[in-house]
């Protein structure tokens, strides 16, 4: 069984920040994520998402989809 502890690494030593009682000895695994600040680049957001339409509303669009399929049956 795992268990998922969130830290802080200060100076080499890694502090929990939960109270919860760390065990006596055992292996870990730790990840440290980039602490990067990258603003996303909308440009590149715009084109990977070009093709979806904003123009519609999406909720009457699904309604004018399955009025169709309604009348199919």
């Amino acid at each position: 069984m795992y268990r998922v502890i969130e830290a802080d690494i200060r100076e080499g030593h890694i502090i929990p920040y939960s109270t919860e009682k760390m065990p006596k000895s055992g292996k870990v695994l730790v990840l440290v994520p980039h602490e990067e600040k990258n603003k996303p680049d909308l440009e590149e957001i715009r084109e990977l998402l070009g093709w979806l339409r904003t123009d519609i509303d999406a909720a009457q669009w699904q309604k004018s989809v399955r009025d169709e399929w309604e009348h199919r049956i």
